[in-house]
C-alpha cells in the first residue's frame, strides 16, 4: 500500500513539474517568464512585416502560420511561445480569448494601402486615391469604430452576374479588416471598396485566397485591387501599384496571460533588450 502511495505521489510531483514548465500550464493562473529558456518559438501570418520582424532576431525560433490566430491557437497548446502580429488583429483576439494578453508597445511603424492592378485598365489609381482623400474624416471616424469593435459590421456580399465588375483580391482571415461572415465578408477594408464600388457604380467581386496569394494575383492582372491589411513594401511595389496609405500600423507581441517576461516594459528598446537576450539556440522553422 505504502509502495502504491508514493508511486502516486511521484506521479503526481512530475506532472506538476512538467504542466509548470510547459509555459504555466496555461490558464492556471501561476506567472512565469520565458527568461531561462533554450529555445523560444515565435510564430507570424506567413507573408507579413511580422515575418520579416521576427527572423531578424537569429537567437529566436521563426514559425510561419495561415494567420495570427492559428498561431495563438499553438501558442495556447504550449507549441510556441509568442506571436507577433498586427495591433488591430491582436487586440481583436484577445479580446475573444482571456488566455492571452497583448504587450501594448509598438514594435514596428508601418502604412496600410490597397495593391492596384499594374496595367490599371480601368483608372483604378486615380479613382480610389481621390476617394480616399475625399471620404478621410468619414473612413477615419469608420476605422475607429471597427478598431474598437463598436460598429455594427456590415455583411457583404460578392456580386453575381456582374456586369461591371471589380475583382478585389483578399485573405478573409485577419479580423477587423477582413473576415468571413457566413456566405459573405465583413471588415474595414471590405465596407471601404463597397463604398468605392457604389460612388464609381462598379459591382463588387470578391476573391478569396491565402495572404501570400494576394499580391502575386493583382500583379498578375488577375484582380483589379487587393484589399488584405497590405503594408507597403519596396518589394511589393516592383509587382503592383499602391494606393495612398489609410492606416497607420504597428506590430505587437502577444503572449499568454500570465507570462510575466514583458510586464516592465515601457518602450520599444526595453521589449527589444529581451527579445535579444532570450534563447541563444537558432532552429529555423517553417510551415503551416
Amino acid at each position: 500500500m505504502k509502495k502504491k502511495v508514493l508511486i502516486a505521489l511521484l506521479v503526481v510531483a512530475v506532472v506538476g513539474v512538467s504542466c509548470m514548465a510547459f509555459a504555466g500550464c496555461v490558464g492556471g493562473g501561476d506567472p512565469f517568464d520565458n527568461l531561462n529558456k533554450a529555445e523560444i518559438k515565435v510564430g507570424f501570418q506567413s507573408g507579413t512585416t511580422g515575418q520579416t520582424y521576427t527572423e531578424g532576431y537569429t537567437n529566436l525560433t521563426p514559425k510561419q502560420y495561415a494567420n495570427a490566430m492559428l498561431a495563438v491557437q499553438d501558442m495556447i497548446a504550449g507549441r510556441i511561445d509568442y506571436v507577433i502580429t498586427d495591433i488591430a488583429p491582436a487586440k481583436s483576439i484577445a479580446a475573444k480569448n482571456k488566455n492571452v494578453k497583448v504587450i501594448n508597445i509598438s514594435l514596428t511603424v508601418e502604412k496600410y494601402c490597397f495593391a492596384i492592378n499594374p496595367n490599371d485598365n480601368k483608372g483604378i489609381e486615380a479613382k480610389l486615391n481621390k476617394f480616399l482623400t475625399d471620404n478621410a474624416s468619414k473612413l477615419k471616424e469608420l476605422q475607429n469604430q471597427y478598431i474598437q469593435g463598436t460598429n455594427t459590421q456590415k455583411i457583404i456580399y460578392s456580386a453575381k452576374n456582374a456586369k461591371n465588375p471589380l475583382v478585389v483580391a483578399t485573405s478573409p482571415d485577419f479580423p477587423p479588416f477582413e473576415n468571413v461572415s457566413g456566405d459573405g465578408f465583413e471588415g474595414f477594408d471590405l465596407e471601404v471598396i463597397d463604398m468605392f464600388c457604389k460612388e464609381y457604380g462598379y459591382d463588387l467581386v470578391i476573391n478569396s485566397m491565402d495572404f501570400d496569394s494576394v499580391v502575386l494575383n493583382v500583379g498578375a492582372g488577375k484582380s483589379d485591387i487587393g484589399a488584405a491589411a497590405l503594408t507597403w513594401t519596396e518589394d511589393r511595389a516592383k509587382s503592383v501599384k499602391f494606393s495612398e496609405s489609410y492606416y497607420d500600423a504597428t506590430q505587437v507581441i502577444i503572449c499568454l496571460k500570465d507570462d510575466t517576461t514583458f510586464n516592465n516594459c515601457k518602450t520599444k528598446e526595453d521589449v527589444e533588450k529581451i527579445l535579444t537576450n532570450l534563447a541563444k539556440k537558432q532552429e529555423v522553422g517553417s510551415g503551416e
